[in-house]
């Protein structure tokens, strides 16, 4: 008895700490790849809550974070703070913006734990200076994951002819499974 009840105790403690361990993120601690907002800035992109805001810049870029920037606008009566992409990525493609400037930003809606509101940022126009940066694709996928900038460009330019890499049945396409 004093066995079983020794093995019931060590089950129930490795339970808790799973089940701790899983719900780290959600409730804020320990989660390595969220910061206090709770939220997943790369992977987080929902198609279901995409909306656009226009209003006036609050706040310059800041590196918040995860390493990711953020842009404070006000739209309304309501605070929003946008997600424009990583360090690496709003460095190198990032457009001018700098407070008081009249902005308008579409993409994915988000609540975070902190109680602020964000938007996951596809594609932010500053009306005051004319630039526009294209940060997500439609589908939501970043520009800096690689699967999304350069596949965008590439469609309908030289390679990709009609959703296929080539015509007339070369690899794949048309129907192109090798037959014995």
């Amino acid at each position: 008895m004093k066995r079983f009840s020794l093995i019931l105790i060590c089950a129930v403690l490795l339970s808790c700490q799973l089940l701790g361990q899983a719900n780290a993120g959600f409730f804020g601690f320990g989660s390595e790849d969220r910061g206090k907002s709770g939220l997943d800035f790369s992977r987080g992109y929902d198609l279901n809550t995409v909306g656009t805001f226009s209003g006036r810049v609050t706040e310059s870029p800041r590196l918040a974070e995860n390493g990711q920037y953020l842009i404070e606008m006000e739209s309304g009566s309501e605070t929003v703070n946008l997600s424009v992409g990583p360090e690496n990525f709003w460095g190198k493609k990032g457009i001018p913006v700098k407070v008081d400037d009249e902005i308008t930003a579409k993409g994915s809606r988000a609540q975070g734990q902190d109680g602020k509101t964000y938007l996951l940022t596809q594609k932010l126009v500053n009306r005051s200076n004319g630039k526009q940066v294209e940060i997500r694709s439609d589908r939501g996928e970043p520009a800096w994951s690689g699967r999304s900038a350069g596949a965008a460009q590439m469609r309908g330019g030289i390679g990709f002819q009609g959703g296929g890499f080539m015509r007339g049945g070369g690899m794949m396409g048309g129907g192109g499974m090798m037959r014995r």
